[in-house]
């Protein structure tokens, strides 16, 4: 069964990334998409090999690599449960929200949690957040470049804490929610062939 919140997170992701953006509280990938996100997972990450790194049984493209469009969607797919994880390692969300304000993103990070629009993160925010050492590690469990992982970062990033803020607070169980889509999201990605 797949973790409303994930999909919600990912359908907005895609979204982006795909020019067309997704209106808050539209559900995210359950609107409009048959099958709901396991059969979603499925299709987009259907193809050869599998990333150096990236979690069992998830496939890459048969080019060797996660080019085009839906190689796009799968390393944003992929890069989820890592930044999710890395959220957990950092000390759990309100911990992030802290960083992100002491680097200087303020702004943004309160656009995140409140019921407005979502402002932005730059790329560069992701290096500045990350360390050079958890970027070139993402970079290397995914097999992608280091620029790739910041942009895929800065987009997930917002939609993790907008998902998690939907009445413009973060819930006291925020970092419970997190951990539970994790899970989720890891078992269907091992489920995908």
């Amino acid at each position: 069964m797949a973790n409303p919140l994930i999909g919600q997170i990912l359908g907005s992701v895609f979204g982006r990334a795909a020019g067309g953006g997704v209106a808050p509280g539209s559900g995210g990938l359950g609107n409009g998409l048959p099958g709901g996100l396991g059969s979603v997972l499925g299709g987009m990450l259907g193809g050869g090999g599998i990333p150096a790194g990236a979690p069992t049984g998830v496939p890459r493209g048969g080019d060797g690599g996660l080019g085009g469009a839906g190689g796009r969607n799968a390393m944003l797919a992929l890069l989820l449960p890592l930044v999710l994880q890395w959220v957990q390692r950092s000390g759990g969300i309100g911990s992030v929200l802290q960083r992100v304000g002491q680097k200087g993103y303020r702004g943004q990070a309160d656009s995140w949690v409140s019921t407005g629009a979502n402002q932005p993160l730059p790329p560069q925010a992701a290096h500045e957040l990350l360390g050079p050492d958890e970027l070139a590690r993402l970079s290397s469990q995914l097999g992608v470049g280091e620029d790739e992982v910041a942009h895929g970062f800065s987009e997930i990033l917002p939609e993790v804490v907008d998902h998690l803020s939907p009445q413009g607070q973060l819930p006291g169980d925020a970092d419970r929610t997190l951990d539970a889509g994790q899970s989720a999201l890891e078992k269907m990605l091992s489920q995908v062939h």
